[in-house]
Parts: C-alpha cells; structure tokens; sequence
C-alpha cells in the first residue's frame, strides 16, 4: 500500500464507452456483504464462467470489468456485473449486455500489490477512499449518474509479481 492511500489523485478522461457482456447478480450492503460477496462471484465466474465467455467471443484472454449499477446513495444494495468487451455481440445465451456511455471519468489506479489478499484489500481501501473522501472533498467534481466500473487488465493477470486494476468513476463539475 502507499504510505498515504488519502494522497491518490484520479486521472480525469473523456471514456468513448463500451459495450459488454457478461453476467450480474444482486449484491448487499448490509453489515458489509459486498465486501464477501463480490469476490465470492469472481471467484464462481473464475471457475464456470470465464472459458465459455472467452471461447463465444473467440478470444484466449481479455481485459475483464467489474460494473456496478442500479445503485443510489438511499438504497442498500446494487447490482454487480463481471463482463468483456462485445461489440458484435458473439456472447454465449444466458449472458447479459450493458453499455457504459462515453463520458467524463475519474481513473483512480489501484496501488500495486505482491498477492491476491492484499490486492482485494487494495481494491476494497481505493473504492472507500473515492466515495468517502475523494468525491465528498472535490471542489470540482461530483458523481455523474452513469455506472462506475472497474477494469482489469494485465497488470492483474496470473502470474504478475504486482496486482493492480484500475476504478473508473464517472463524474461532472460540480453546480
């Protein structure tokens, strides 16, 4: 971890969007169940859902995203997405499509970490740093109402010596 992970600063980009497929579930904010349940799904999608992705998309890797939707400040869960890119459309029945409009984002990168304990901890430490500190403390940006997404490429693949992904929370100036 960085000696101060409150001193991490975004890249601020126009994003052109994407177009997905991939598979989703309801996830908890109670008594911090995102916290077990989102890598408990990687875990799933790791073991029986990756390889039929990949071979519908007739792909031997791709950069994978983490998106989270259907979420507002009052509500007590969202929805959670693990997907690939699809533009043509090619992926297996029984998968869902999202499309994640161009717009302004904040790129916040993970910082690098030796094993997959520490990586999710890093994950975990980045995403509170956003919504409790970095968002609430901007002069400038707010959240936009558009989903927030993760990528993972391959800085995070097998092994790495050093884990790291990035967040991408889509924001707009403040009024």
């Amino acid at each position: 971890m960085p000696a101060n992970i409150n001193d991490m600063e975004p890249l601020i980009i126009n994003h052109p969007g994407l177009e997905l497929a991939g598979y989703s579930r309801p996830v908890s904010l109670q008594s911090g169940d995102n916290l077990r349940q989102i890598p408990a799904f990687w875990n799933d999608y790791a073991e029986r859902l990756r390889q039929p992705l990949l071979a519908a998309l007739g792909r031997p890797h791709a950069a994978e995203y983490g998106v989270v939707y259907d979420f507002a400040p009052s509500q007590t869960g969202f929805r959670y997405m693990i997907a690939m890119e699809d533009r043509a459309s090619r992926a297996p029945d029984g998968c869902e499509r999202r499309a994640i409009p161009a717009g302004k984002y904040a790129v916040f990168a993970t910082p690098p970490v030796e094993s997959a304990a520490a990586f999710g901890a890093a994950i975990a430490q980045t995403w509170q740093h956003i919504h409790q500190q970095w968002l609430p403390e901007s002069a400038e940006w707010e959240h936009a109402p558009r989903d927030a997404f993760e990528r993972y490429d391959g800085r995070c693949a097998p092994g790495q010596p050093q884990l790291q992904m990035d967040i991408y929370i889509p924001i707009q100036p403040k009024c």
